[in-house]
């Protein structure tokens, strides 16, 4: 990389495609939060992964802790695009949009950033308090209302709608997800994920139907 005569890395000025520039850093970012931890991580080392100066990533996003929200922003908006289809059956439907929730919240980058958020606990709780708030919670959020919907459709004796989802999520991802985060095995084959969604799912619906919750 060429220096200028003061020995300073020279400002690299954001390309013509923000976005471009915005994703190495990102890119960066990420790797700088997953190899050294979010508290250890500088600027510096970033911009250095990044092929930029610390002043270009501090105009597009103002501190560190900004990126790293930014970094959960990317999957938020990821899930966001996620809709549960309800011209389908109940079974069908929620399985459908947990195979497409599977896909982001068992992604090596999500959970690399999940390790990174329960890794910054004592040092940032402000911090892990904004992560919360982003995400792939934002998933549950979608199945909460869904699962709510169906309650007062009458077909399904829901409770609250929160721990509903928090439980079905559970079931159909909960030990795949626990399990990718201690780094015990690799990414689930895509197969085996949907089939215990499919199960989760049925073993679900029939507990809360009507008649058998009344039984």
């Amino acid at each position: 990389m060429r220096h200028s005569v003061t020995g300073r890395r020279p400002s690299c000025a954001p390309p013509a495609d923000a976005e471009a520039m915005r994703a190495r850093i990102f890119a960066a970012a990420e790797a700088a939060f997953s190899a050294e931890g979010f508290h250890v991580a500088t600027m510096d080392g970033i911009a250095r992964r990044a092929g930029c100066s610390k002043k270009t990533i501090y105009k597009l996003f103002g501190s560190k802790e900004d990126l790293f929200l930014g970094l959960l922003d990317r999957s938020k908006e990821a899930v966001h695009r996620i809709r549960i289809d309800r011209a389908k059956e109940p079974e069908a439907a929620l399985a459908e949009f947990l195979e497409e929730s599977s896909r982001v919240i068992l992604s090596p980058g999500a959970v690399s950033q999940r390790r990174m958020i329960m890794a910054e606990y004592t040092h940032s709780p402000a911090l892990l308090a904004a992560a919360e708030r982003r995400g792939t919670g934002t998933a549950r959020l979608a199945l909460e209302a869904y699962l709510a919907e169906l309650e007062r459709g009458g077909g399904h004796e829901i409770g609250d709608a929160r721990e509903a989802a928090q439980m079905l999520m559970g079931m159909a991802l909960g030990a795949f997800h626990h399990r990718l985060l201690l780094g015990v095995i690799p990414a689930p084959p895509a197969e085996a994920v949907r089939r215990r969604i499919a199960r989760a799912v049925r073993i679900y619906l029939r507990g809360t139907r009507r008649e058998a919750a009344a039984a």
